[in-house]
């Protein structure tokens, strides 16, 4: 009586085993089959630095947004972000090179070299390593078009950042700061 039930625990565990993502997968960088779906306006909801300092650094950030645009080069995509760090915005501009599926960019003193990973459908996960100097860090960020997300999703970006090495602790955003405004939007 013991055996089958053991049979059916292990057929059980093999089909849920299979069904979960391995770093392998959740960590692999990619690009949509349409890359013009990541061009557009997306809001940070939570993320993570490394080492310590850099994640100490994202938690005075209290919002932030990101737009991402084609150029006339398709090797080359414009950046722009608008981030409220102590009570202020501080916006910026660059443009970054994609080059297979790795994008790299200068912003301040600092080289960027950063892949979007998998993640929930319309969601961006950037995930960036940087060099100042003798300095180095990365950062992981999850955006999304509205700024909330699935706490289903929420776990998954856990098992990232462990696949990953980040710290378990991660930023969030409190989805109630407002967002910098966009000169550019106030424009149109």
């Amino acid at each position: 009586m013991a055996l089958p039930a053991v049979a059916v625990l292990l057929a059980l565990a093999a089909v849920s085993a299979a069904s979960a993502p391995d770093c392998k997968e959740l960590v692999k960088p990619f690009m949509p089959v349409d890359p013009a779906a990541i061009f557009g306006k997306w809001v940070y909801v939570m993320g993570a630095g490394d080492p310590k300092s850099y994640h100490k650094a994202l938690e005075c950030m209290r919002s932030s947004w990101i737009q991402l645009s084609p150029t006339s080069n398709e090797q080359t995509v414009t950046l722009r972000w608008g981030d409220r760090c102590f009570n202020h915005c501080i916006r910026g501009e660059v443009n970054a090179t994609v080059s297979g599926l790795a994008a790299t960019f200068r912003k301040n003193l600092s080289e960027h070299k950063g892949h979007i990973l998998r993640t929930c459908s319309d969601c961006l996960l950037w995930t960036d390593t940087f060099r100042n100097g003798d300095v180095t860090g990365r950062y992981i960020m999850q955006f999304t078009r509205t700024g909330t997300i699935a706490v289903k999703d929420v776990d998954i970006f856990k098992k990232q950042l462990g696949c990953l090495n980040f710290p378990e602790h991660f930023h969030g955003y409190d989805g109630k700061t407002e967002l910098c405004p966009d000169d550019e939007d106030s424009t149109e």
